[in-house]
């Protein structure tokens, strides 16, 4: 696990408020995140090195919308203050555990960290973790890949 450094909370802030602003957007949450997880953006954060990113929120939007255009597709879009903690979250917990974020939005679904974010979003990050951890039923191994491959392996082979 990595600690927690400036340059985690800049990625972290930045995501944040990259999530945010996509509720300005005409398109729903879903489509945004959608297009998010395919984006060249998340290449480079999930690089976690904020030198790599201008760290400009409009820029990053922009960035989006070039790759994929706008839409007006879909009408459910979670408030901006949900949106800002669950990209924070996402961040946090892929520079922290060193994982893709499309790995960690597999663990926990951008629904369900919608659903808990009134309970959690006051909470330390760290709680939040061990908690949807639990939720899910998951071990805190799941972050580590050797664990993840060796449960691979023992299920294929029936160990």
């Amino acid at each position: 696990m990595r600690k927690f450094d400036h340059n985690g909370l800049l990625l972290a802030e930045y995501q944040g408020k990259l999530f945010e602003k996509s509720g300005e957007l005409q398109c729903s949450t879903s489509i945004f995140i959608r297009r998010f997880l395919h984006s060249d953006l998340l290449v480079t954060l999930d690089k976690n090195n904020p030198a790599l990113l201008s760290l400009d929120v409009n820029e990053g939007i922009n960035s989006i919308l070039t790759q994929f255009g706008d839409s007006n597709y879909g009408k459910i879009k979670y408030s901006q203050s949900s949106l800002f903690w669950i990209g924070y979250m996402y961040r946090y917990i892929s520079y922290t555990r060193r994982c893709s974020t499309r790995l960690i939005m597999q663990l926990f679904n951008y629904r369900q960290m919608n659903d808990v974010y009134y309970s959690f979003h006051t909470q330390d990050p760290e709680w939040c973790i061990q908690n949807l951890l639990e939720i899910n039923h998951l071990d805190k191994n799941i972050f580590d890949n050797n664990y993840r491959l060796k449960n691979i392996i023992c299920e294929n082979n029936n160990y």
